[in-house]
């Protein structure tokens, strides 16, 4: 069976970190966008890394150059920024990643991309039941027919009119990880300090004998 095409798209319009934009902002020396596109399966035919703004986009052209990535401007909103994502690219498949995740790795973007295969969606919930849109995958016919079928901007009532969804919990990925650090995002300086620890575990071969980290 042949794959479908696929594009990951990493989110950058976040608030900064320390005066910096968040996706170039580093932890041990690599800007955090960095670890988000060598998590990026190695199937995905196309990467587009979205920015907000014509000025913060810019911060982020050396990086999609050394990535080979579409550097795009888009309007606010995730909605928004998916539906003028899907219409400009023949991708069937849309992964859908935040720029400020340094733990990423490539089980588990794969994972979701894989889900697509079968699901017109893969979506993540945390323990209340609330979708995390900022890990998870959606194909494109689906999501646009859904999009104006709903008349909003809300991910929530468009994906509503979606079918066949996968939904998943978190605590349902710890055998990718035990910890889920995969999904830990930098928001500020403290988790970047922690992020730093976390990295450097994972390169000492320390990762799950450090439960304190």
């Amino acid at each position: 069976m042949t794959s479908m095409a696929s594009t990951a798209l990493i989110l950058t319009d976040f608030p900064e970190i320390a005066g910096v934009q968040r996706g170039i902002y580093r932890v041990l020396e690599k800007p955090l966008i960095e670890y988000v596109l060598e998590a990026v399966p190695d199937e995905v035919d196309e990467i587009i890394i979205a920015a907000g703004r014509e000025e913060a986009g810019k911060a982020y052209a050396d990086v999609a150059e050394k990535y080979f990535a579409k550097l795009e401007i888009y309007p606010p909103g995730l909605t928004r920024v998916l539906k003028e994502s899907m219409l400009s690219s023949k991708s069937e498949r849309f992964l859908i990643l935040p720029c400020d995740s340094p733990l990423l790795t490539q089980s588990f973007t794969k994972f979701l991309l894989d889900a697509c295969e079968k699901f017109t969606a893969a979506i993540i919930r945390d323990a209340n039941g609330r979708s995390d849109y900022l890990f998870s995958c959606f194909r494109k016919f689906e999501f646009l027919e859904a999009a104006e079928s709903s008349g909003s901007e809300d991910m929530d009532l468009i994906v509503q009119k979606i079918r066949n969804v996968l939904y998943f919990y978190r605590r349902s990925l710890r055998f990718l990880d035990e910890k889920l650090l995969f999904m830990f995002r930098v928001t500020n300086v403290t988790d970047a300090k922690r992020a730093e620890r976390l990295l450097r575990a994972r390169q000492g071969g320390e990762w799950h004998q450090r439960p304190d980290i």
